[in-house]
């Protein structure tokens, strides 16, 4: 009687959900999977390098750069434009992560604010909401982007019972009371003209 000596290798398990997790449905992976970008942190890496490459040799060959005021004006915008850079690649890394473990967490907690920032010239506005989650530090808030009618229609001091991508951030549900925000089916809405 002849055995196979090589025993077939057993499937990467994945990794398990955190006790307050449930796996993404296929409508909540595509809602995350639209909020991708890959051009986004390109540009931005791109600009950093072409304005390294612009200013660099300005301040290596003209004269007039090389001062205090000039190289520090330059070396601000360029370490602004380089945060920003890493700040938009480390959440679109974050975003391939949540939809590699394929999870959502649902927690609870109080919300503690709102904000509502308009610059006077874009439109729409960003609208967030602070919640202070059970079980994290004390006072400590997470912030979540929002739309405008989840922003309405909640109210501050209350508790609330949400579900979010843990990496990213993108509040997929928010319950309040009676109010029950489902991200999948409000993403198309159109948000009012300004006033």
């Amino acid at each position: 009687m002849t055995h196979d000596s090589q025993a077939a290798a057993p499937a990467a398990a994945p990794a398990p959900a955190p006790a307050d997790g449930v796996p993404l449905d296929e409508r909540e992976r595509a809602f995350l999977r639209a909020r991708q970008s890959t051009g986004a942190p390109r540009v931005l890496w791109w600009s950093v390098a072409l304005g390294v490459v612009c200013f660099v040799p300005a301040i290596v060959f003209e004269p007039d750069f090389r001062n205090v005021w000039a190289i520090a004006g330059i070396g601000v915008a360029l370490g602004f434009l380089a945060m920003l850079a890493a700040s938009e690649s480390y959440d679109q890394a974050s975003l391939r992560e949540d939809l590699a473990a394929g999870v959502k967490l649902w927690r609870e907690g109080v919300l503690t604010g709102v904000m509502k920032r308009d610059d006077g010239e874009s439109w729409p506005p960003i609208y967030c909401l602070y919640i202070d989650l059970d079980g994290d530090d004390p006072g400590v808030s997470t912030r979540f982007s929002v739309p405008w009618h989840c922003y309405d229609a909640v109210h501050t001091d209350q508790r609330v019972r949400i579900a979010y991508s843990p990496k990213s951030l993108r509040l997929l549900n928010l319950i309040q009371g009676e109010y029950d925000y489902v991200a999948v089916n409000r993403q198309f809405d159109v948000h009012p003209p300004p006033p």
